[in-house]
């Protein structure tokens, strides 16, 4: 690069060559160059052998950051099918607590129908008791005509026992007071059993009565394949019955299968005629029965909420 070389500066010292009647004083400065290039040399050398350290390290660095990247995605996806499976069973639970809601409002009508029998009852057994406090002022006027009427007999029987007729009339009337007064008798004794064993409900039994129910929500952003729909056609046969006992299938029983290609529960919901029902498809296999045949149709939601169907018929 134009720099003069270590020897010939040491040639020119030693010979003490004079140019152009000038001495040579350079010895000094060459001296200092050289330990600079010594010096730049050594460190040339250091920052070579930092720079072999720190790529290795970074070779570390990045191979264990691919490593625990390559994990961490395959956690979010493990994350991500538990959540979907979740979303199938929050689903199918949305649907129980629908039908659970309207069993309520059903039981909440008939309690209210109950509460409005309980109060007519109630009325009606007052009246009963007002009947029954009447039989039995009733029944004391009765009783005291029949003491009356006795001691009028008696009286005519001292009177004149010759007097026939009368006696006879006395009697008469004996007999139908008599009559009156098993009547009247017979009567409050069936008001008195009628009410015997009446036992209204409590204010604090009815205010008893009642839930609420408030399921979590949760989300997911896995793409949901589409389901499979088959009609099985041997699925009375006791080929199929011994290789599925779980399923319980009786004669007559119409067996469909939802094939699930998912790694992850799909809730599910299926029309046939009038049939209607849920379920939750596991992944692979998840049988289902119904009671007649028909056209099946199948409905699930895709990873945007979006319903997608299949339909099959079926004998």
């Amino acid at each position: 690069m134009g720099v003069i070389s270590t020897k010939v500066v040491a040639s020119a010292l030693a010979l003490g060559v004079v140019a152009g009647g000038v001495v040579w004083q350079g010895e000094a400065t060459v001296n200092y160059a050289k330990n600079t290039f010594a010096d730049l040399q050594a460190k040339i050398s250091k920052y070579e052998a930092a720079e072999g350290s720190l790529l290795e390290k970074i070779g570390f660095i990045k191979a264990d950051a691919t490593a625990k990247l390559t994990d961490a995605n395959g956690k979010i996806v493990t994350a991500k099918e538990e959540i979907n499976n979740l979303k199938a069973n929050k689903d199918k639970l949305q649907t129980e607590i629908k039908g659970l809601n309207a069993e309520i409002t059903g039981l909440k009508a008939e309690l209210n129908t109950a509460k409005e029998t309980i109060t007519a009852k109630e009325a009606e057994l007052a009246q009963k008791i007002a009947e029954l406090s009447t039989i039995t002022a009733q029944l004391s006027d009765l009783e005291e005509d029949y003491n009356q009427l006795v001691a009028e007999y008696n009286d005519l029987v001292r009177v004149s026992e010759a007097n026939a007729t009368e006696a006879q009339r006395a009697n008469a009337q004996l007999q139908e007071a008599n009559e009156d007064i098993a009547e009247l008798r017979t009567a409050a004794e069936a008001a008195a059993n009628a009410t015997e064993l009446s036992n209204p409900l409590t204010k604090e039994e009815l205010d008893a009565i009642g839930t609420t129910n408030q399921p979590e929500v949760f989300s997911s952003e896995l793409v949901v394949q589409n389901l499979g729909l088959t009609y099985i056609q041997d699925g009375n046969s006791e080929a199929f019955k011994s290789q599925h006992p779980d399923l319980n299938i009786q004669d007559g029983d119409r067996v469909w299968r939802v094939t699930n290609n998912n790694k992850f529960d799909v809730y599910v919901e299926y029309t046939k005629g009038s049939e209607k029902g849920s379920l939750v498809a596991r992944p692979n296999q998840t049988f289902y029965l119904t009671e007649t045949g028909g056209t099946m149709i199948i409905k699930w939601q895709d990873e945007n909420g979006v319903w997608k169907q299949s339909v099959k018929a079926g004998a």
